[in-house]
């Protein structure tokens, strides 16, 4: 229930859970399910070449098994990368920092990027999927402005200022390590 009203950009129920004493389990719990979600989706978007391998045990539980892994490990690295990000940009506009409050919140902030799963997998290529990672890197940038108005104590401009100097920041690293295809 808490989840869903951060998710739809509640304000009080941020501070909620960051008070909340099993905030730390609930968040490592949403990067499992984020996790296995990625896993998943790569799962499908690979489907034919998994069928390729001749052996039942490879093609019907060691490479998903891998996939599934590495879906978790997308997503820890996720959150940690989002942390990091969001942390130097609080830091960056004046901001005492806080970065464990940071990294509990920051897996709610990381949900709407479900989203964009269609599209990053190659699963689907078309409009749609466009539309809907937008709308999903929207949304999870309107997320990390309520974690800093929480954890920062930041208001207006100074939230969405620093939020997006993170996001740009990410932005230009992602073109930077993305093979020149992809893009």
């Amino acid at each position: 229930m808490m989840i869903g009203k951060m998710i739809m950009l509640d304000p009080p129920s941020f501070k909620a859970f960051l008070e909340k004493p099993k905030s730390k389990l609930i968040s490592q719990l949403i990067v499992f399910g984020l996790g296995l979600a990625y896993g998943a989706a790569g799962i499908a978007a690979n489907a034919g070449f998994i069928a390729g391998f001749e052996g039942d045990l490879l093609r019907n539980l060691i490479v998903p098994l891998i996939f599934l892994f590495f879906g978790l490990l997308s997503a820890w690295i996720t959150k940690i990368g989002l942390t990091v990000l969001l942390w130097a940009g609080a830091r960056g506009f004046g901001g005492p920092g806080r970065m464990a409050a940071v990294h509990r919140a920051a897996s709610v902030a990381l949900i709407p990027g479900i989203l964009a799963l269609p599209l990053l997998t190659g699963m689907a290529v078309n409009a749609l999927t466009i539309v809907t990672m937008l709308i999903g890197v929207a949304w999870m940038y309107l997320i990390c402005v309520r974690i800093h108005e929480t954890t920062q104590g930041f208001a207006g401009w100074k939230a969405y200022a620093a939020v997006l100097a993170a996001f740009v920041f990410f932005a230009s690293i992602y073109y930077l390590v993305m093979p020149t295809g992809a893009l």
